[in-house]
């Protein structure tokens, strides 16, 4: 149910005997018809380039294949004709499809699922096993939380072999998987071979995890999880590593040589309680939270923050500090604000939306973790607040765009100006502002509207997140009315 913010008392927020002769605009629909059918070598090798991804994505494999060779023999020179040669290939992209979509790619995290030494007759069961993976993540907490703000991808891949290279064998597979240097041969995967893959797919995020058919255990690390099988806790585990660059919590040596301890959210090279990534939990006295020695696969040399139960070492759950990380890590990527109308305008913009008698609407659509509400807050300021020149109140209108990665915009400046009313969260995601002329002196306004995720929880006593330094948690939409 949607409820509008108010301010003061008004606000609510002939037939057969003549021969047809076709007529002027039966002429121009059949001219548009030829124009829009395909006229030539490179609209018909689009045409089938289109045909066999349709083919691939129901998943008929074998007919997306052969439809891939015809078209490179057909038409070599031609873009979509190169695109299906190398989708020819013995072990080569094949095409993709949505497992769980819950929102616009633009603002979500998308996760491509990849299999590596898939052969022709096996692909149907990494289909099974891509439907399997959501799962995984809406039972785990951290992630059940933030399930809404997740997309998954199938990523379907051929490869000629089902095999992992090492011990002196080598195999024709999609991503080259092979033995890691490990005491354990954990599987790794060519990040090459991954980024060439992301290439033939429309928009994501570069952030894959890759099942290697024949691979043991799993590693992770710069967006990319490789897991050996299908094992569950490896596949979190491993995204950990991946998405949230969080540093392994136990202290079992891997290989023999492996340089440095390093430091992560969750993973210090230091003992000294102020030098700590997570100094601010400490500081904040959270109960659990201290500097334990044993990190990165060192008894020696490597401090943690807590002493058990994180999916960092072996548990379940994530710690407590790398759940605040994996938390700044989504909302890099997914704008607390969804969607929003009418369209926003940056802070410096001149024109401005007129408020008359029929008074206008602002509606915003804010994102809907599972067991919270956003928190969400307007404002009307006078222009007076925002001159025009000079550096503005809000960053709302110099912060860049485009940035998939939010951390880089930095954080919004407050605003000290009383809101029109206390924020507070809705759980649909839907807040209005109506306004009425006859509610504001003459002027020229700015509307004003901020989400923020608070990421306190019914029932918790702490916020997921202690500190937010790059303002990730909070959004901002702008919009000049005038009054005249």
């Amino acid at each position: 149910m949607r409820r509008p913010f108010r301010v003061g008392s008004h606000l609510d927020v002939t037939r057969a005997q003549t021969p047809y002769t076709p007529g002027p605009m039966f002429r121009v629909a059949i001219l548009l018809a030829l124009l829009a059918s395909p006229q030539g070598p490179e609209d018909e090798a689009r045409a089938a380039l289109d045909r066999a991804e349709k083919l691939a994505r129901s998943s008929k494999f074998s007919d997306a294949k052969a439809a891939y060779e015809r078209l490179a023999k057909k038409s070599p020179e031609t873009d979509a004709g190169k695109i299906a040669a190398r989708r020819a290939t013995p072990s080569a992209y094949l095409g993709w499809d949505w497992v769980v979509e819950h929102g616009p790619s633009s603002n979500r995290v998308d996760i491509v699922l990849m299999g590596d030494g898939y052969e022709m007759e096996h692909l149907k069961g990494f289909t099974k096993l891509a439907a399997d993976i959501p799962p995984l993540f809406e039972r785990q907490a951290t992630f059940r939380e933030y399930w809404n703000y997740l997309n998954f991808l199938r990523c379907d891949l051929l490869s000629a072999d089902s095999g992992v290279d090492g011990f002196g064998r080598e195999y024709d597979t999609a991503l080259n998987a092979s033995t890691g240097a490990t005491f354990a041969g954990h599987v790794v995967i060519d990040r090459a071979r991954v980024l060439a893959m992301f290439a033939e797919m429309p928009g994501h995020d570069n952030l894959a995890i890759c099942f290697v058919k024949n691979g043991v255990l799993g590693t992770g690390g710069g967006g990319i999880a490789t897991i050996g099988g299908r094992e569950a806790t490896t596949t979190v585990h491993e995204w950990g590593h991946a998405f949230g660059q969080l540093g392994d919590e136990y202290e079992t040596a891997q290989s023999a040589s492996h340089g440095a301890a390093g430091r992560a959210a969750n993973v210090s090279d230091t003992e000294d309680p102020q030098k700590v990534p997570w100094v601010h939990w400490l500081e904040a006295k959270h109960p659990g939270v201290g500097v334990y020695e044993g990190a990165a696969a060192r008894a020696r040399g490597a401090w943690r923050p807590t002493t058990t139960g994180c999916t960092m070492a072996s548990g379940e759950r994530f710690c407590i500090v790398c759940q605040e990380a994996l938390v700044l890590r989504i909302y890099a990527y997914v704008d607390p604000i969804d969607t929003c109308s009418p369209d926003p305008q940056p802070i410096r913009a001149q024109p401005a939306l007129e408020l008359g008698e029929a008074g206008l609407t602002f509606d915003v659509q804010v994102m809907r973790p599972t067991s919270h509400a956003l928190d969400v807050t307007w404002w009307i300021l006078p222009e007076a607040r925002f001159p025009s020149t000079g550096a503005g109140s809000t960053p709302g209108g110099r912060a860049k765009t485009g940035l998939r990665d939010r951390s880089r915009r930095g954080a919004l400046i407050p605003i000290t100006d009383e809101p029109l009313q206390p924020a507070r969260g809705e759980m649909d995601g839907q807040h209005q502002l109506k306004l009425a002329a006859k509610d504001l002196e003459p002027g020229k306004y700015l509307v004003v509207c901020r989400a923020k995720d608070s990421t306190k929880l019914r029932g918790e006593k702490w916020p997921w997140v202690l500190k937010d330094e790059n303002g990730v948690l909070e959004s901002e939409r702008a919009w000049w009315i005038v009054v005249k």
